[in-house]
């Protein structure tokens, strides 16, 4: 019996190999309040535009999505505002990880959202998935790769499941 058991955990953490766990939640959780304090306000926009940075050096093209918000000039308000956006909302999904039903809901929201905007594709938010894994660890000193990875995948998946390849 206890061999059927450690079987049976043993292929539920296969099959799960990219789930953001109630572990990785509160770790996930942990390292953004501490990055988003409120003494670091400022920062928000810098990390959003150094997560910007390195998508776009990933993907080139990807940049045209982001014209309506003046992304030739980075330092514009109409993107820093952009960048605000990007980075509150993704604050607020990262407090709803440990309320799964709203959480649903609010990803739900977002992949319509996000439906809505041409040109937009799943592999867009694969690449902006590197990218905050790129950035992530040059803001934090404790930063957790395969928290974040599962966490912010699980959000990257949800939010692009109504979009095209």
């Amino acid at each position: 019996m206890l061999r059927f058991v450690a079987l049976l955990a043993l292929v539920g953490l296969a099959v799960c190999d990219d789930c953001c766990t109630t572990e990785d939640r509160k770790e996930v959780q942990t390292l953004w309040s501490e990055i988003w304090s409120a003494q670091f306000t400022g920062r928000r926009v810098q990390v959003a535009q150094a997560v910007f940075e390195d998508l776009f050096r990933r993907d080139p093209e990807s940049k045209n999505l982001f014209k309506r918000v003046n992304v030739d000039d980075m330092n514009s308000p109409e993107f820093h505002a952009h960048c605000i956006r990007v980075v509150n909302g993704l604050d607020t999904v990262i407090g709803l990880l440990d309320d799964p039903d709203t959480l649903k809901s609010q990803l739900e929201h977002l992949a319509q959202q996000h439906k809505e905007r041409d040109g937009i594709h799943k592999t867009h938010f694969d690449e902006m998935s590197h990218a905050f894994g790129a950035v992530m660890p040059q803001v934090s000193s404790c930063f957790n790769p395969d928290a974040w990875n599962r966490c912010f995948g699980s959000i990257a998946t949800k939010i692009a499941s109504l979009l095209e390849d």
